[in-house]
């Protein structure tokens, strides 16, 4: 792994003050805006190897928000550390437990020449609530009303105490109709599944991107992404196949790890895995340098199930030791059933190493390779005792991840693991405003699944990008490749 250019970068921090108004404490932020200009005519390319669906503000997928992140802004924005910075709003704070206080920034144009108010953000607001199917429910359904004050103050309250709103806010992307933002570029062609044509726009609020024009293309063929990239026709290529990224020259080769971890999970109620000493048996029989040296060396140990620095996760996990003995000494006299391993098809390689290990161990296993939806299906269905998949902290926190796998109501909870005393952390936790308090909340409830061996946590992977030799350019925690970032 030390001979990866494993990005740590820099953070970044704005310049920021508090102060205080009646009983309400902001932090207010200096304003960090450069008239600079574009310096480059030519256009950035960057090419990617899958189609958005659509422009939309509320597409909360990767594929589409790695495009549209270029166009829309939200009140506020994660920095390439998933630190929370200032965007369309300028400072905010909290007049309670569940009313917040935006003051907005001034001067902001619409790509179409409209200014920017709290009206904007209120219709938007209303419009993402009322739309059906919305991916983006999950982030705004903690949201009760958004009431202006004046034209660029707002009060957002919620429901209850949310300590994850401003996290929630960078995917709520305010816009008006047509595919129109804020930010600083806007659509100069968009050929659907090909091509997005991009233009720097010239009223930018803040400071104007170095390329005039960028351009983000899909090439399918891994083999023909390869060649444009070494024929120069590609600045920036995203998701570089592991093989292929072993062939690049080490200063073309950027990767950052991605935040997602893979694990097993267990089916707890009931079986052979019902019976812990057995799970915890299984959780020494894999070798985290074979797991390393199957993903060619751009994947690293996982302690548990949630990478580090991600918010709530506990240092003091110990990681796992490697020890084939352990497991004969856990299943002596015990008469094990057949079980079937469920994981995605483009992890053959991994699969097949699992089952070994566990056919060593003395269990008689079947690999069923299968595709995303149908094993997120079986999952859903607790039609799995035993599977592996892989949870991304796309928002840099543990709490999505416990309400999903660990709770006793969580949707992917297949395995039915229910302990009312992590129960009631995890609901602590979704309310707890104190950032230290949390964070110890979230550490307890890793630290006591960790105990209760619920599953194996593998490994965290990374993400591969080459860059052409005159581009400078940094890998992001959330995955985006934002074209103002490139110099």
């Amino acid at each position: 792994m030390n001979k990866k250019n494993i990005v740590v970068g820099l953070v970044i921090l704005l310049a920021l003050i508090g102060f205080i108004k009646k009983d309400l404490i902001f932090q207010a932020y200096f304003d960090q805006v450069s008239e600079q200009g574009y310096s480059r005519d030519d256009v950035l390319t960057i090419v990617i190897n899958t189609p958005e669906t659509d422009l939309s503000p509320y597409g909360k997928d990767l594929n589409n928000t790695l495009r549209t992140a270029n166009i829309y802004e939200g009140l506020v924005a994660f920095d390439s550390h998933l630190k929370v910075t200032p965007s369309l709003a300028l400072s905010w704070g909290n007049i309670d437990p569940v009313t917040w206080e935006f003051k907005l920034r001034k001067g902001v144009m619409f790509h179409d020449g409209t200014l920017f108010d709290a009206t904007n953000v209120i219709q938007n607001f209303e419009e993402a609530k009322m739309e059906k199917g919305n991916p983006l429910s999950v982030y705004i359904n903690t949201i009760q009303t958004i009431e202006s004050v004046d034209p660029f103050t707002i009060h957002i309250q919620t429901y209850a105490p949310d300590p994850l709103l401003l996290s929630k806010l960078t995917k709520l992307y305010i816009h008006r109709p047509d595919r129109v933002g804020t930010g600083s570029y806007k659509i100069r062609e968009w050929i659907a599944g090909e091509k997005l044509s991009l233009t720097a726009f010239t009223d930018y609020w803040g400071r104007q991107p170095v390329f005039k024009n960028a351009e983000y293309k899909v090439v399918s063929n891994k083999t023909q992404r390869k060649i444009d990239f070494e024929n120069g026709k590609t600045d920036i290529l995203v998701a570089v196949p592991r093989e292929q990224a072993l062939e690049l020259p080490q200063e073309q080769l950027k990767t950052s790890f991605s935040l997602e971890v893979n694990f097993l999970m267990f089916k707890t109620d009931e079986g052979v895995f019902a019976e812990k000493r057995i799970r915890e048996a299984i959780r020494t029989l894999f070798d985290p340098a074979k797991i390393e040296a199957i993903g060619n060396g751009f994947v690293r140990p996982a302690t548990q199930f949630v990478a580090p620095g991600v918010y709530g996760y506990n240092p003091f996990i110990p990681a796992f030791s490697f020890d084939e003995s352990l497991i004969e000494k856990a299943l002596f006299g015990n008469r094990l059933e057949k079980i079937v391993l469920d994981y995605l098809d483009s992890y053959s390689t991994l699969g097949d190493y699992l089952k070994k290990q566990l056919r060593e161990a003395g269990f008689s296993v079947k690999s069923n390779p299968i595709s995303p939806q149908e094993l997120l299906d079986k999952i859903r269905k607790n039609q799995s005792s035993l599977f592996l998949i892989g949870w991304q902290a796309e928002d840099g926190d543990a709490g999505g991840f416990l309400d999903a796998f660990i709770h006793s109501q969580g949707e992917y909870n297949q395995g039915r693991y229910s302990n009312p005393e992590v129960d009631t952390l995890i609901e602590a936790g979704r309310q707890e405003m104190d950032a230290q308090k949390r964070l110890s909340l979230l550490q307890e409830i890793m630290l006591k699944i960790d105990e209760d061996a619920i599953g194996v946590p593998l490994f965290e992977s990374s993400r591969l990008y080459a860059i052409k030799h005159d581009i400078a350019w940094e890998p992001r925690l959330d995955g985006l490749v934002l074209a103002a970032d490139v110099r």
